[in-house]
Formats: structure tokens, sequence, C-alpha cells
């Protein structure tokens, strides 16, 4: 948590690039570049799409820096616009980054074959795809990329207890999604050679 200091010194700034000027941007910049980039990473998983991603976010939040108001911190704003870029960036380029998901996404399973294993993938693939966006938001972030649900309010401009309720609400739709679809999702995987029916 930034301290009151850093808290007014940034109101500060954030005054500065509103009447113009562009080095007080740059020092919010490079004040939230590396923790946006792994924001930006642990949303797309791809550090192309993340560079890209933050680019343009700080670009539109330089074009809408009138918008935030008086005396409001300019990290959640960011991290608003981060978000909203980001979410627009994964939806053109939703089947490549997909396809980079980790298998251990489905629960902690170690598949035994390749076939198992691309199974496995595709079928949490599709059961992240089913979630509403906060939820994979959420559940991405604190599962797959292990930040907290407080660094989650912060990110995603909601409360801890909304955060914590996301996860909860995701983990169990893809229980359910990927035990209902994943052919293989019994107590053991069939390895005689046949094929279920």
């Amino acid at each position: 948590m930034r301290s009151a200091d850093s808290l007014a010194e940034e109101q500060v700034l954030v005054r500065e690039v509103q009447s113009g000027d562009e080095r007080a941007f740059g020092t919010l910049v490079d004040r939230y570049l590396e923790s946006a980039y792994a924001t930006a990473l642990s949303v797309l998983r791809d550090a192309h799409d993340a560079e890209d991603a933050v680019q343009n976010a700080f670009i539109r939040a330089l074009e809408r820096i009138d918008q935030l108001k008086p005396g409001s911190p300019f990290g959640p704003w960011f991290y608003r616009v981060l978000r909203s870029t980001c979410l627009n960036l994964r939806r053109r380029e939703v089947l490549r980054s997909h396809e980079e998901i980790p298998v251990s996404a489905a629960g902690g399973r170690d598949p035994e074959s390749d076939l198992h294993r691309g199974l496995t993938r595709d079928v949490v693939t599709t059961a992240l795809g089913e979630l509403p966006e906060m939820q994979r938001l959420a559940v991405t972030l604190y599962d797959l990329e292990g930040y907290s649900h407080q660094e989650i309010s912060e990110i995603l401009g909601i409360a801890v207890g909304t955060s914590r309720a996301h996860v909860h609400h995701a983990r169990k739709t893809l229980r359910r999604l990927i035990g209902s679809a994943d052919g293989f999702a019994g107590e053991h995987p069939r390895s005689d050679g046949e094929a279920d029916e």
C-alpha cells in the first residue's frame, strides 16, 4: 500500500499531467510500468500482447486523464483502463491466448498421455471461456498467477469480498464443467487402448 505522501505526490503529478506536463506523465509511467506489465501478462498470457496492452493503456490513460476526478488516486483508475484494454485485446486474440493456458489449471491432474493432456487443455480452455469475464479474470489472477484478493481488488476495481466470491464461483463452475465435459474425469484414465462409447 502506498504511503499518504506518495499518494499526495501522485495527485500533484496527475494535476501537472492534466495541465499538459508530459514529463509528469513519464514519472507516472515509470511508477506503474512494471506492475502494469505483470498484470497484463497474467491476464493475456503472452509477452507481446501484454506489452501492446500496457502501451495502449498508457496512451488511453493520457488521452483520458481529464476524466480522473481531482483527489482520486491514479492507480485504481489506471488499472481499470488497463483491464479494459486487456479484455479488448483478449477478445481479438482469444484462440491464441487460450492455447497457452497451462494444463495445471485443470485442478492438479497429471495426465498420463499426450492425448489426455490435449483433451484436458481443451476442456479447461472451453470451461474458462464459459465463465463471466470478471470470474475468469479473478480466478486466473488468483489461481494461476498467485495474486492476493487484496491485489485483485485493486487491479479489477472491486471489493476484496467480491474477489473472493468471483474465485469461489469460478472454481465451482470450472469443477462442474470440467467434470461433465472431460471423458477422462473419472478416477482412472483408460490405459487399455479402448475408446469409451
